[in-house]
């Protein structure tokens, strides 16, 4: 049997899923998950050949998932499932397993579940396929995520970068400041620039990037500079640079 793991955040979408494939009499449904981390979770727990994986999810997207899943040495096969945009269409036509659209079609999906076989049958790993999507998506612009470890630590978070802070770079280490931990980036911030938002990202000085969102107000210093600081817990105090001081007023409607 070919253990299954059905991932979507509407309910409706993971039913008509769960008909169809109810179908296929050599796949077993293992389970089902809303969530991106549910999903990570469950497949891990449940270790199942295959994942049906819904791309448009609050959080933790689809394909922030099969980046995470790149990553382990015997990912699962994925097949996304999307409404389809022009979502990365090219991407998606060199890299990945299969893409069914919504809504969902009971030809189309036997077909991926053929190609899955296929797969299946020929003993052809996911890992270098979703590697690949995962980079080319990276380089699109299609996955705008941040991964973070803890610091003497080798495992790996992935980190939603609208709950970051803040990220400093000290001699040739970047951390990322959260509300309740710091985590260690494997990225320059110049890296950083590239992947970030740049409405909501600002790079106040050479060794920081906020968050616009988590600015408090902006001080005048002495020395014609400026000080940003922070809201919530962390009160921290960024430098900003006379320099970049009227960049970031275009930012800030109400500085």
């Amino acid at each position: 049997m070919i253990k299954v793991l059905v991932v979507d955040d509407e309910k409706s979408a993971q039913n008509r899923l769960l008909q169809f494939l109810g179908e296929e009499k050599d796949f077993e449904v293992a389970g089902t998950a809303a969530t991106g981390v549910d999903a990570l979770r469950m497949v891990k727990d449940l270790a199942v050949d295959m994942v049906f994986l819904d791309i448009d999810m609050p959080g933790m997207n689809g394909l922030e998932v099969a980046g995470c899943l790149s990553k382990w040495k015997e990912p699962p096969l994925v097949v996304f499932a999307t409404a389809f945009d022009t979502y990365a269409v090219k991407a998606f036509e060199t890299h990945a397993l299969d893409y069914i659209l919504k809504p969902f079609d009971g030809n189309r999906l036997k077909e991926a579940c053929e190609r899955v076989r296929e797969q299946l049958r020929l003993k052809k790993s996911a890992k270098e396929s979703l590697a690949a999507l995962d980079r080319d998506l990276v380089a699109r612009g299609t996955v705008k995520k941040v991964i973070g470890r803890k610091r003497n630590s080798k495992e790996k978070t992935l980190i939603d970068p609208e709950e970051v802070y803040y990220f400093h770079a000290l001699n040739t280490e970047v951390t990322a400041y959260l509300a309740d931990r710091e985590l260690i980036i494997n990225m320059t911030l110049e890296e950083l620039e590239e992947v970030l938002d740049p409405t909501r990202f600002f790079r106040s000085h050479r060794a920081f990037i906020v968050n616009v969102s988590k600015i408090e107000k902006v001080a005048p210093l002495f020395n014609e500079n400026f000080e940003i600081l922070l809201k919530g817990s962390l009160k921290a105090k960024l430098p900003l640079s006379r320099r970049r001081a009227g960049e970031l007023k275009k930012l800030l409607s109400n500085w």
